[in-house]
């Protein structure tokens, strides 16, 4: 059988907020799917769960898997209730369409 390609038929979407929009939660920070924004500026309602995956970013650093939860409604960052108020979040989810 001869291998057939996948066509890479991917497109991102990406989301930035402030740690300081986010509640702590134990040693976890959440954040509000409301309090992001898209690259246009416009503020988002909810967040799209039926990515393939995400990279997440805090102060422009890429974070390990695992280290973040998402759902619908927020954004959940493991050990984020030490972050600096000012570091900027960068959310970016890749979907398949």
């Amino acid at each position: 059988m001869a291998a057939s390609l996948i066509a890479p038929n991917l497109k991102s979407r990406k989301y930035y907020a402030q740690a300081s929009a986010g509640t702590v939660s134990g040693s976890d920070l959440v954040i509000a799917a409301t309090a992001f924004a898209d690259d246009n500026g416009t503020a988002i309602t909810a967040f799209n769960t039926g990515f393939a995956n995400y990279t997440l970013y805090v102060n422009g650093q890429p974070q390990l898997n695992g280290v973040a939860t998402i759902t619908s409604t927020d954004l959940t960052i493991s050990g984020g209730a030490t972050l600096d108020p000012a570091d900027p979040i960068v959310l970016n989810l890749v979907y398949n369409f």
